[in-house]
């Protein structure tokens, strides 16, 4: 341990303890050092005025802290008791592992390949051991872009012809879908935001594909890129078909209401945050 680690350690033990209450430390040493499993653990002694406590912390190890006043613990009991606590916590993330896509709403009837193919490629990021790998997940983020490719044109059959396209120019559909789903003058900053992302998805992805040198945090943003621009364009769609036309309150801008239907026949819109109703034709006036 050297002496700049020791200082620095001491400072964030003693935050650490007083983040859990516990003050007027009269005593911080380390009483032992561990290192039969690869890497440094230490265990510190620690005294206050109400209480001794041992704190187990390592570079590579959660800090935490243990009681000496109820338990007596010694410090090997302290380690031990900690690297179990430790390996548990360890197989209980694997167990329950989640990954970085688990937020983007992959879940449209068109997507479905997509979306499988992605969370595989998500899950893989746990078990790479070399450049290939990173590079395969490069590669399944193209593929995936290609394969959102087809499912663009499907779904606008006279895009290819009407903009002289080849089937496999991902940044050419991708800019003409984009201006189909967002039309009008509205939406001018979101085409060329969504515009960008597409072709920085696509280039980025292209780069993790032909590169050795790239690291696990690049094969984490090309994913996330590619996700992203999933997610986007299954947004799009939304907003084509018109989810972005909810009735909000004219007074607090919620869209929280419910329809309600007065005595004598007539459709009216109770806010549930500010209470003001609005009085509409019909059901179609809500729905737009």
């Amino acid at each position: 341990m050297t002496p700049e680690y020791r200082i620095e350690t001491e400072k964030i033990i003693t935050s650490y303890l007083h983040s859990n209450d516990i003050t007027d430390i009269k005593y911080i040493q380390v009483e032992q050092t561990y290192r039969d499993l690869g890497s440094e653990i230490n265990v510190w002694n620690v005294k206050t005025m109400g209480g001794n406590w041992l704190v187990v912390e390592g570079e590579d190890a959660p800090m935490n802290l243990y009681t000496q006043d109820e338990f007596y613990f010694s410090t090997d009991e302290a380690y031990s008791f900690h690297i179990g606590i430790t390996q548990r916590l360890h197989a209980r993330h694997h167990k329950e592992f989640k990954h970085i896509i688990d937020e983007l709403p992959l879940d449209i009837d068109a997507t479905k390949s997509i979306s499988r193919r992605l969370n595989l490629a998500a899950v893989s990021l746990n078990d790479i051991v070399g450049a290939e790998n990173i590079q395969s997940i490069g590669l399944t983020c193209r593929e995936s872009l290609i394969e959102l490719t087809a499912a663009l044109v499907d779904a606008n059959p006279t895009l290819l012809k009407e903009n002289n396209l080849k089937s496999a120019d991902f940044k050419g559909i991708a800019k003409v879908a984009i201006s189909i789903y967002a039309q009008g003058k509205s939406n001018c900053n979101l085409r060329k935001f969504s515009r960008s992302l597409s072709e920085m998805a696509w280039d980025y992805s292209a780069e993790v594909v032909h590169s050795s040198n790239k690291n696990i945090p690049d094969a984490k943003i090309c994913l996330l890129f590619t996700c992203a621009v999933v997610s986007m364009f299954q947004n799009l769609y939304l907003k084509f078909l018109g989810f972005d036309a909810e009735q909000k309150c004219p007074e607090c801008k919620s869209m929280d209401f419910n329809l309600h239907t007065t005595d004598d026949g007539v459709f009216a819109m109770l806010c549930n945050v500010c209470g003001h109703k609005v009085v509409v034709e019909s059901v179609e006036d809500v729905n737009g």
